[in-house]
């Protein structure tokens, strides 16, 4: 998970929900309330004509988010404490944040700046504080992302919780991934694996204490993974009464495809399907391989084909 997991709670209402309420408290001049909204409509009418299709071009897209800066942006400054005011800024601060736009978070804070006490849907006010908090997670800035967040609790209890929960999760996914980065190096013991195969036996790696170690991290669905299957299959029958043992952790969801794959490639090693294990190890992309020497240390990350291979059998010389 990323920040986009929280920009998903913001946008999803950012441009669907009612502007404004039916009763538009904020105004005391009916007469200037009408002509700006009636100038909004006609800023957001020539924003949406304007609206690049799907597949624009990148010169397009920037284009269109200037012609947005212009036009919201300006009616937004200009229009400060009311629901059209406000309503430009949300929807400018909204388009800016799903480009990540380095302006985002600027024209975030100036929703919130701009929304009155009243006559607007709050809800949309506690979706201004939510874009703050993307962007503020978008710098790695987590205390200014929580900050915007507690904004959010006395206007909305609910959006309050969706935000609260999914910052938190952000927070738990960034250490797990500074634990990986500190101790998934060569020199150092992996974290341990422990579960069942495919086949339903248990399985441990530290089992394996004074053999060599392959970790491949893959899936059938994978084809560079798939094209290393058959050097894998070679190595492990040349090495494996020598002291070699793989275990494969696939990302496949389908069980059928994997076992199937298994039996037809003719995988002799222990094979887990763990996703949350790739996930603990901060895998980005596969195949991903881990060596481990006999006192169970990563001797090597990445190899493939012949490095794998040659990497494997100078460790086996090892005593």
């Amino acid at each position: 998970m990323s920040r986009h997991w929280l920009t998903c709670v913001a946008i999803s209402a950012a441009l669907c929900a009612p502007a404004f309420s039916a009763d538009d408290k904020a105004d005391s001049k009916p007469a200037e309330a009408e002509t700006r909204k009636r100038q909004y409509e006609t800023v957001q009418k020539e924003l949406e004509a304007s609206r690049p299709t799907e597949g624009a071009s990148r010169e397009e897209i920037i284009t269109y988010l200037e012609l947005a800066k212009d036009g919201y942006g300006k009616f937004a400054k200009d229009n400060p404490k009311t629901a059209e005011g406000f309503e430009a800024a949300l929807r400018l601060a909204d388009l800016l944040t799903q480009t990540r736009h380095p302006e985002a978070l600027k024209y975030a804070e100036l929703a919130t700046e701009a929304a009155p006490t009243a006559g607007i849907d709050m809800k949309r006010v506690a979706m201004s504080h939510g874009l703050v908090a993307v962007n503020k997670l978008g710098t790695e800035d987590l205390e200014g992302a929580r900050a915007a967040i507690e904004k959010i609790k006395d206007i909305d209890a609910e959006t309050y919780e969706q935000y609260s929960k999914g910052l938190e999760q952000i927070i738990a996914q960034k250490d797990g991934e500074k634990a990986a980065t500190e101790r998934l190096v060569e020199g150092k013991e992996p974290f341990s694996i422990e579960g069942k195969d495919i086949n339903g036996a248990a399985f441990k790696l530290s089992d394996w204490k004074g053999k060599v170690v392959v970790i491949d991290f893959w899936a059938t669905w994978c084809p560079p993974c798939m094209e290393e299957i058959p050097n894998l299959v070679t190595l492990y029958k040349a090495q494996h009464e020598h002291g070699l043992e793989i275990v494969g952790i696939s990302l496949d969801k389908d069980m059928g495809a994997l076992k199937r794959t298994v039996e037809e490639k003719k995988i002799g090693w222990t094979i887990l399907k763990d996703m949350a294990l790739a996930q603990k190890w901060n895998v980005r992309s596969i195949p991903q391989t881990y060596v481990l020497d006999r006192k169970g240390v990563i001797r090597h990350i990445g190899l493939r084909d012949k490095e794998l291979s040659e990497a494997v059998i100078r460790l086996l010389k090892e005593k």
